[in-house]
């Protein structure tokens, strides 16, 4: 089954870890009827920044995502991943058979104030649902809770109309800014849960508005990092 995932629902992670620029590689977690899987399985007010999440092999039954099944008032900065997330197909409930790229289910609870945010994250994982679920190249569900200043770029397959190239389902109460998505390599179109480009607009500094290229973010001209996609110092 690998690795086993850093919390659960009776045990879940509320620490902060920094990751110090360092990757986790060839992440592999074959856990078929599993909820919540992940590097992390569920975050509650918890911190993750400054970490990537290489290479990764993952499938879980719901809530599945590449660095947090289920993230709840969390804050999740400069963090990556690239791989394939997968859902086993083995019970598909609509509203809970969530995949993401980066995170599965990232939400705060509407009576409580929310803190939950993405920001200047990113993942190229390819996101396998094949059911009924949400399914998103970053994020598969958000509510209540941000993503800003990140991107996907990672194939999404899945026929449920609750997809998308960055996110699968978007709450009203979530809020989406300056994020993107490559519709080419991705395989949707969808709007209005984060800006569609092409591929050779997604490799242009210029696309990435009120991005920070001095501090926080790179772009290779030469497309020998990350192919070209923006990548964290």
């Amino acid at each position: 089954e690998g690795f086993l995932p850093i919390g659960n629902n009776s045990n879940k992670f509320t620490g902060k870890y920094d990751g110090g620029g360092y990757s986790i590689s060839n992440l592999t977690i074959k856990r078929t009827s599993t909820q919540k899987v992940g590097l992390f399985g569920y975050t509650s007010g918890a911190t993750i920044r400054n970490l990537g999440v290489t290479n990764d092999n993952i499938t879980g039954n719901e809530w599945v995502g590449s660095l947090v099944g289920i993230a709840r008032s969390t804050t999740i900065d400069n963090c990556s991943a690239s791989g394939i997330v997968a859902l086993s197909g083995i019970s598909y409930n609509s509203s809970t058979s969530i995949a993401g790229g980066l995170v599965g289910y990232a939400f705060c609870n509407s009576s409580s104030s929310c803190t939950g945010i993405i920001r200047n994250s990113y993942s190229t994982a390819s996101v396998i649902d094949g059911g009924s679920g949400q399914t998103g190249g970053l994020v598969g569900f958000i509510y209540s809770s941000t993503i800003l200043n990140s991107y996907s770029t990672g194939s999404v397959v899945a026929t449920s109309s609750y997809r998308g190239g960055l996110v699968g389902y978007k709450h009203p109460s979530s809020t989406i800014t300056d994020s993107f998505y490559d519709l080419e390599t991705s395989g949707q179109s969808d709007t209005e849960k984060g800006t569609r480009k092409t591929t050779a607009e997604m490799k242009t500094e210029a696309t990435f508005t009120n991005w920070d290229f001095d501090t926080i973010w790179n772009i290779d001209n030469t497309s020998t990092i990350n192919g070209g996609y923006p990548y964290l110092r």
